[in-house]
């Protein structure tokens, strides 16, 4: 069964441009709401109030030296393949969409532990208890979902 395609064959500039312009807004619009949620609070469905994580997703691994050199290491390893995959052919599909969400949430996120040493969270759900979340972990989430279903998909 052949790939599904989004964008035709020599599309190479405009998956590009694609690549950057959508890394760039994420990146921003995470930045902007991770700063905004020093000055807002409140609840309703969904609850800002910030809050910093040392660790990996829900604070796995906080409260070791040396879990931020770790997770550095890693997240570099996540930007080089997700990178590497998304420019391996010129092809654009689901699974290229599902590799900038994951590139663009894992670069923001590294930005906050090289930059500040710790992750920014700020959302958490109002009816249901779970640990505090940002845009870049909706974004990496979503990548993630996106990437298993094209692949169960094949």
């Amino acid at each position: 069964m052949p790939k599904k395609k989004v964008m035709e064959k020599g599309g190479g500039e405009k998956k590009l441009f694609l690549f950057l312009i959508t890394v760039f807004f994420i990146f921003a619009l995470d930045r902007y709401t991770k700063l905004l949620s020093q000055f807002v609070s409140g609840c309703f469905i969904f609850c800002i109030k910030q809050s910093v994580n040392y660790g990996a997703a829900f604070s796995l691994l906080s409260g070791f030296e040396w879990t931020r050199i770790l997770l550095i290491i890693v997240a570099l390893l996540v930007l080089f393949f997700t990178a590497f995959f998304y420019f391996q052919d010129k092809n654009f599909n689901y699974f290229h969409i599902g590799l900038i969400l994951l590139f663009a949430g894992t670069l923001s996120n590294l930005f906050d532990r090289i930059y500040f040493g710790y992750v920014t969270d700020f959302l958490t759900l109002s009816f249901i208890p779970i640990p505090a979340f940002n845009l870049a972990d909706v974004s990496n989430v979503i990548g993630v979902v996106i990437l298993i279903w094209t692949l169960i998909k094949k």
